[in-house]
């Protein structure tokens, strides 16, 4: 399996921004705990996010062969490139389930490779050390982590085998694999998290240490900007056939249809199983019954309560309340203050205190005054404020709610026993064919469609937010190889679902010049615009680096620009707010020089100067350095944290096979020359 890259940013764009990350990637990988283990590996992301089939991916370096090549030895552990391509398969198509244009190439080079690489090497470590420290996690803690959470739980909210076996069955994992990891990373965290920041309570730093860091916040800095416009540079002479030609043949990747891939597929839509799974009236009739508790009449009781430490003086208050003293005025007296609950129900209420005070409670009459009554808290004094009667509901009065919720209940059931087919036909080696036949589905061919589920030769330009069956189609493909059996992909939130299998491959191949001659012809006049701008822009810096004037230096280039304009800013700005690049700059270069800079998008070059340079005293300043201190101090537990994750792999040993890593690096991009390791 390989993933084919997508068309790179410029070196020029890349320079003065930044592609955005995804946020809970970047939450992930940049969490502090984050950068020295990883809390998941083999499946854990999955049921950490509350997933079950996030991807529909299948790796097929899980499914036999070889253990795979050796790409780092830690202690007496290997760890292979089969088991990290499948680890950043999953990682991949989990993170899809947030982001679904999200290709192989921008997951690995935003880190999403090399970052949890590292993670996962440091837990294998750490586990290490532990085990040879007489440390040791039982399958019982393994176990209360699993069956918390919510996708494992039935409809009666206890933990459901079935779906537990599901989840292992579409990700392709034994119970032993969970296990093994869950473990793994919770002896991770048992050593790491004393030493980080939460667990430190936030120490600190110094005065002397914060103070020349917060006046660093307070520089100003005023300068002037002069920007030599890429539309305003002369278009020159035509373009020639031939310059077209050789520029066509020197950007063919820019004129290149990316690989595309065709499937076969069947949708599955939650509205349309909702459809079906109207409840009879047989179906309500029991439900009404079974919660025959739920829709009897009840009554909800509003009231005022004082927990005081002592017997006594809660003897003496309750004394002054029964007298006839208000609840309240009797609390302010003793410095206290009477909470009222209001309108709670019985369980609501003995749910808060006990059983025992709720039965007091909601069988007195209104008015009365209970206790002194012993809580954990103290000895509480309760008045009862309102006694409100909430009357029960008729079969016909409850039908909506129960029509709606049972419903959904077949909903779910229905989606899950289809799911739980297709799967089973699946492992049973059913065509797409034979199972959409089985299971009454339509078999639909999507047309060959690009890695963000868009269709390259469409008429119309891709939409802003491509579809997502498309994209749930696309992601599917090109994790795929034809000879792959067919796969479950989601393709929205409600848990529509899809089975999809690929059909064809069709490799990238560059446009005939031909059919994009102006295109072409454009493009060259555009990147000769940019390049005699960048010309004029480096003889404008040069002149002011020799003590010419910016705007002299800018009038002598002979170009119809616009007036250089002046720019103040103070150092903290840039890291409370998104300032412009030549704000960036000009805190990159000393007073009275000038540097250029590229404008996004071709659209020419700033030329900075640095006019005046105020330095920065925040000594009296004590909010900003009371603030530094607490933010430097927070970094404190993270230094401790990684200092001691690089001597514990000192201590068990890592040796990395650095060639083996680069190469599946590569070949996960989609690079690899030849077999990928592993033969894959």
């Amino acid at each position: 399996m390989r993933a084919r890259p997508t068309p790179k940013a410029s070196a020029s764009s890349r320079s003065i921004r930044s592609a955005p990350m995804l946020s809970i990637f970047r939450g992930f990988l940049n969490s502090k705990v984050g950068l020295i283990i990883t809390f998941v590996v083999l499946g854990v992301i999955a049921l950490a996010f509350g997933l079950g089939d996030v991807t529909g991916l299948r790796s097929n370096a899980t499914s036999g062969g070889p253990a795979g090549t050796t790409l780092v030895t830690i202690g007496k552990e290997n760890l292979n490139a089969n088991q990290v391509r499948a680890d950043t398969e999953r990682m991949v198509g989990m993170y899809r389930q947030q982001y679904p244009q999200l290709t192989m190439e921008e997951f690995i080079t935003k880190g999403g490779f090399d970052q949890p690489f590292e993670n996962r090497i440091n837990s294998t470590a750490l586990e290490q050390y532990g085990l040879s420290q007489g440390m040791r996690i039982g399958r019982a803690l393994a176990d209360t982590e699993i069956t918390s959470q919510p996708q494992f739980k039935g409809l009666d909210g206890k933990f459901d085998r079935d779906r537990y076996k599901q989840f292992l069955a579409e990700q392709r994992l034994s119970d032993s694999d969970l296990h093994n990891e869950l473990a793994r990373n919770m002896m991770a965290q048992l050593l790491i998290s004393p030493l980080m920041s939460q667990s430190l309570g936030r120490p600190l730093a110094p005065v002397s240490v914060a103070t020349p860091y917060a006046s660093m916040l307070l520089e100003k800095r005023t300068g002037t900007v002069a920007f030599i416009d890429t539309k305003k540079i002369p278009v020159g002479a035509p373009v020639t056939d031939a310059e077209a030609a050789g520029y066509y043949q020197a950007n063919i990747a820019r004129y290149t249809v990316p690989e595309r891939r065709s499937v076969r597929y069947a949708t599955v839509s939650v509205a349309d199983l909702r459809a079906k799974s109207a409840p009879s009236d047989a179906e309500i009739a029991k439900a009404y019954q079974d919660g025959a508790a739920q829709f009897a009449p009840t009554e909800n009781r509003s009231i005022r309560q004082v927990v005081l430490l002592d017997q006594k003086s809660a003897d003496a208050l309750a004394a002054k309340v029964r007298a006839g003293t208000a609840i309240e005025a009797a609390a302010k007296a003793v410095g206290l203050d009477a909470g009222l609950l209001a309108d709670q129900s019985k369980t609501a209420y003995a749910a808060q205190t006990s059983p025992a005070i709720a039965n007091q409670v909601f069988t007195a009459a209104g008015g009365a005054v209970i206790g002194p009554v012993k809580t954990s808290l103290g000895w509480a004094v309760i008045r009862l404020e309102k006694i409100t009667k909430v009357p029960g509901k008729t079969l016909d009065q409850a039908k909506p709610d129960l029509v709606k919720t049972l419903t959904e209940q077949k909903t779910m059931l229905a989606a899950t026993a289809l799911r739980q087919q297709i799967g089973d036909a699946i492992s049973n080696s059913s065509t797409i064919d034979e199972i959409a036949k089985k299971l009454g589905l339509t078999i639909q061919s999507s047309p060959a469609l690009d890695q963000r589920g868009n269709d390259p030769d469409a008429p119309t330009p891709p939409p802003a937010q491509p579809d997502p069956v498309r994209m749930a189609l696309a992601a599917v493909a090109f994790q795929s190889e034809p000879e792959d059996a067919p796969q479950l992909a989601p393709i929205d939130k409600e848990g529509g679902f899809a089975l999809v299998k690929l059909d064809k491959v069709i490799a990238a191949a560059p446009r005939p010049l031909a059919t994009v001659a102006e295109e072409v012809k454009k493009n060259f006049i555009v990147d000769r615009q940019l390049r005699d701008a960048r010309t004029a822009a480096t003889g404008v810096m040069n002149k002011v680096n020799k003590g010419m004037k910016l705007a002299q230096a800018l009038a002598e280039t002979g170009l119809k620009l616009d007036a250089t304009k002046p720019m103040a800013a103070n150092r903290g700005q840039l890291f409370t707010s998104k300032p412009a690049p030549p704000i960036i700059l000009m805190f990159a270069i000393p007073q009275g020089t000038a540097k250029m800079i590229e404008a996004p998008y071709k659209g020419g070059y700033f030329v900075v100067v640095t006019d005046t340079v105020q330095r920065g005293d925040a000594r009296g300043n004590n909010d900003l350095i009371n603030k530094m201190r607490s933010d430097l101090g927070a970094t404190a537990g993270d230094e401790y944290g990684q200092q001691f994750v690089r001597a514990v792999r000192n201590q068990v040993g890592v040796k990395r096979n650095d060639a083996a890593i680069n190469a599946l690096r590569a070949s996960l991009l989609g690079q690899g020359q030849g077999d990928s390791p592993d033969g894959q």
